[in-house]
C-alpha cells in the first residue's frame, strides 16, 4: 500500500470487507474474489481453484482466512 494517493485510500473503507486500511489487509480481484468464495461454499475444489487462478494452495489458504476475518478489499481485475 505504499506510494497509494491519498485519494485512493480514502475509498477504500467504502469497499466490501474494509474498515480501516492495515497491512494485514488481502488485496483481492473480484475474479479471485467469486472463485474463492465458491471453494468456501463447498462448490469447487481448492487445487482446481488454485489452477484456475495460477496460484498455490497456501496463496488460497490466506485469501480464505482474510475473507473469513473480513480483512480484505476487492481491487478491478487488471483485463476488465
Amino acid at each position: 500500500m505504499a506510494n497509494v494517493p491519498e485519494s485512493k485510500l480514502a475509498n477504500l473503507h467504502k469497499m466490501p470487507g474494509i474498515k480501516t486500511v492495515s497491512g494485514d489487509y488481502m488485496e483481492i480481484t473480484r475474479t479471485q474474489y467469486n472463485a474463492i468464495k465458491l471453494v468456501m461454499e463447498g462448490k469447487q475444489g481448492k487445487t482446481r481453484t488454485s489452477q484456475e487462478l495460477k496460484h498455490s494452495n497456501a496463496w488460497l489458504d490466506n485469501r480464505i482466512r482474510a475473507i473469513d476475518e473480513n480483512k480484505y478489499y476487492i481491487t478491478e481485475d487488471e483485463n476488465a
